[in-house]
């Protein structure tokens, strides 16, 4: 019962990232021929989704938890809306029809992977925590061979504006989230 109360805010705040994705590109679909679609920013809202709806399926594991905490709630609330944030930075409100997204994405880049880096720090501590109560479910290699690469390559992101790097760095992120999604939350079903 306290699991299901206290997951209602988590779960807004999730689902408002993951109607922020479907909105957004919806809109992109419809004004196509207006817009300047941006590929990078696109992959980069798969990545989010992706793990948006990683960080959902894994919280099923948290109805087990016994004893809830203020801390732990608000954590894992901050973990939620960083998740938004980041989905917010890639779709701005109230852009005109004509609105070019790889300008947009390019100047937002600096606070896109600012909070990008904020949003990694989170979650080395959760995987931290959940080693210290015996929940991981990934080992130490794994997990920074994922978060490792995705830290030094945010950071190289805030500095340069070369659009080859973009890519490849946004077609990469994708292929690491969801590789790491399969990997570690599929076995969870069974």
């Amino acid at each position: 019962m306290v699991f299901e109360y206290l997951t209602v805010l988590i779960s807004v705040v999730i689902g408002l990232s993951v109607t922020s994705f479907l909105t957004n590109v919806a809109r992109i679909i419809h004004v196509r021929g207006d817009v300047t679609i941006s590929w990078v920013q696109l992959l980069w809202s798969v990545t989010i989704l992706i793990w948006t709806i990683a960080f959902w399926w894994f919280t099923f594991v948290l109805a087990e938890q016994q004893q809830w905490t203020y801390p732990l709630f608000v954590f894992l609330l901050a973990y939620s809306t960083l998740l938004f944030l980041l989905m917010a930075l890639l779709f701005p409100e109230g852009v005109p029809a004509d609105h070019n997204y790889r300008t947009q994405f390019m100047r937002n880049r600096v606070w896109f992977f600012g909070v990008l880096l904020l949003f990694l720090c989170v979650d080395v501590i959760d995987y931290l925590i959940k080693l210290d109560k015996d929940v991981s479910i990934i080992s130490h290699l794994p997990y920074a061979a994922f978060v490792g690469p995705l830290i030094v390559l945010s950071l190289f992101a805030l500095r340069t504006e070369k659009l080859l790097f973009h890519r490849v760095f946004s077609a990469y992120s994708v292929l690491a989230v969801l590789v790491m999604s399969v990997t570690t939350l599929v076995p969870l079903a069974n």
